[in-house]
Formats: structure tokens, sequence, C-alpha cells
């Protein structure tokens, strides 16, 4: 009787031991979600604080537009990651894994914007630049909820240990690019 009562203490303690390491993991990846959620916001902003530095009207101002639609994709995907956030915490996976789905369709506008060909004369370097980084940011989001989805899942992605730095980075880049359009505009009035 005396083993079988430590066996069973040994396993109500395991199982203890395992829910509170997934608590934990859990816990430290919602950090990292909201983190990750309050950079891309904040490099948004600064970037949606050049764009409203800047106005004219015609071509110049048809692109500023195209330029603000990356602005509205990125309040979109801040917005889907609070709702992916708060289902998170009813710990509902199938529910997460549909916002997962929609925080994948917010990368739509930067795919959009990567391949937009009508750019108005003396944009076209500022341009390029920019687009390159929106495409990075689409194919970021499409690893971004892939490693979401892993970890879901309980499984590991090959990207987990890089994300983080990966978004910083990525979303770093998008800012910067997309102040430099919006100074080569301003140039260009």
């Amino acid at each position: 009787a005396d083993a079988a009562d430590a066996a069973t203490t040994v396993a109500e303690t395991t199982t203890q031991a395992e829910e509170t390491t997934a608590e934990e993991t859990k816990a430290e990846e919602t950090e990292a979600k909201e983190t990750e959620a309050e950079e891309a916001a904040s490099s948004e902003e600064n970037a949606a604080e050049a764009a409203a530095e800047v106005s004219s009207d015609g071509p110049v101002a048809d692109y500023l537009e195209e330029v603000d639609s990356l602005n509205k994709g990125a309040e979109e995907f801040v917005t889907i990651m609070l709702e992916f956030m708060q289902v998170g915490q009813t710990e509902d996976t199938d529910a997460m894994l549909e916002t997962v789905e929609k925080i994948r369709g917010t990368k739509q506008p930067f795919a959009d914007f990567a391949v937009l060909e009508n750019v108005p004369e003396g944009l076209e370097e500022s341009h390029d630049r920019l687009a390159k980084a929106a495409a990075s940011y689409a194919d970021f989001m499409d690893v971004y909820c892939d490693v979401l989805t892993a970890g879901l899942n309980g499984e590991e992605h090959e990207a987990t240990a890089t994300i983080e730095q990966d978004m910083t980075d990525i979303t770093t880049e998008l800012s910067e690019a997309m102040i430099a359009v919006q100074e080569a505009a301003a140039a260009l009035e």
C-alpha cells in the first residue's frame, strides 16, 4: 500500500508540475505577444505621424493613401492581437486558432502594396525600399501565425526562438521605410 501511495503521490506531483509549467509557458507567451503588439503599434504610429505631415493633391496624394493602407493594416493587426490575448485567457484553443487566421489576414495590405506599380516620379527609390519591407512583413505574418499555431498545438516551430527579434527587425525596417517615403514625398512639394 505504501508503494501505491508513493506512486500516486509522484503522479500527482508530476501532473501538478506539468500544469504549472504549462501555465507559466502560456503566461510568458502572452506577455511576449503583448510586447510584440506594442512594438508594432509604436513603429506604425511613428510612420503615421510622418504621413500626416505630408499633404498634396494628385498622384503623390493617391500614393500616400496607399502607404496609409499599411498603417490601417498594422492597426488591424494590433486589434486582432488584443482579441487573441483575450481569447487566450479562456484557453479555448479552437477560438484561438480562428483568431490566428484573422491575424494572418492582416498581411494582405502589405502583400498588395509590395506589388504596387503606379509610383509617382521621384518616389521610386523610397518606394522600392518600402515595397520590400512590406513584402517581408507579409511573409513574416505567415511565419508568425505558424509559430502561434504550433504553440497552440503543443508543438515547437523552427522560428520560435527568433520570432520576437524578427518582428522587431521587420517592423523597424517597415517604419523607417515608411518615413523615408513620407520624407521623399515632402521633398517633392
